[in-house]
């Protein structure tokens, strides 16, 4: 049994040079947790190889996706994903939530006609606070990562698409290789990287994506939060850089 956890576990490997310098919004980490360390955790004790089979592929393809997708993005926190596509069900039900994200990977990223430049949106769950802040009486018991919000994103997903068909004011064309960004903030590296540790040190991340159970709230208005500070450190579109 344990040669076979070795070798489950031994798939994850080549994608630890994928992910660059791996960093995390954790200040008490040196770097975010790899994809084979993660699977090692979730897995221990663990004697369900198909399901652990299913996990490990679904996780390698995740993080493809992502690196994919999101060449440049800088906060790999993955912890909360991987906890939720483990505790998803069976192998089945592990592999379509696989599927599901690297769908929306497809959609949101840097080959779509979106062209978002990371996933730090997604996986700390800024678009999931505003999302449920909208109507909390029926939305504030479903997760980041739950099938009801995924539902909603692939929605939101179509109804942007055609925003950009029609060259919207906010959600308009966009040309060459440009990214998108409908935010009144700058979101080049350097600022991006130094907001979000900010952020961060300040208890304004939705979904604290490094724990495995993610603690979570919405409770706040986290996109305005995001923008005052941002503002606040001369991050703002209008000023200079």
């Amino acid at each position: 049994m344990s040669d076979l956890f070795d070798e489950i576990l031994a798939r994850l490997e080549p994608l630890t040079p994928l992910l660059g310098p791996c960093a995390s919004l954790d200040a008490s980490r040196p770097r975010a947790l790899l994809p084979v360390e993660l699977t090692a955790q979730l897995l221990e004790g663990c004697s369900e190889v198909e399901r652990a089979s299913a996990f490990a592929q679904g996780l390698g393809e995740v993080v493809r996706a992502l690196v994919d997708d999101f060449p440049d993005n800088i906060f790999w926190d993955l912890d909360h994903l991987a906890w939720r596509m483990w505790h998803a069900g069976g192998p089945q039900e592990i592999s379509r939530f696989a599927h599901r994200v690297m769908g929306l990977c497809r959609g949101f990223g840097n080959k779509s006609e979106l062209r978002f430049r990371y996933a730090h949106d997604f996986l700390y769950g800024y678009d999931w606070a505003r999302w449920v802040a909208s109507e909390p009486e029926t939305r504030a018991g479903i997760g980041p990562f739950d099938v009801a919000f995924f539902d909603y994103l692939e929605g939101r997903l179509q109804t942007l698409i055609e925003l950009i068909s029609k060259n919207d004011a906010k959600y308009g064309q966009l040309e060459g290789k440009d990214f998108r960004n409908p935010f009144t903030f700058r979101r080049e590296p350097r600022e991006e990287e130094h907001l979000h540790r900010v952020l961060a040190q300040e208890g304004l991340i939705p979904v604290k994506a490094w724990l495995f159970e993610g603690e979570r709230r919405w409770d706040l208005p986290f996109t305005d939060l995001r923008a005052e500070t941002a503002q606040r450190l001369g991050f703002s579109r209008e000023a200079s850089p």
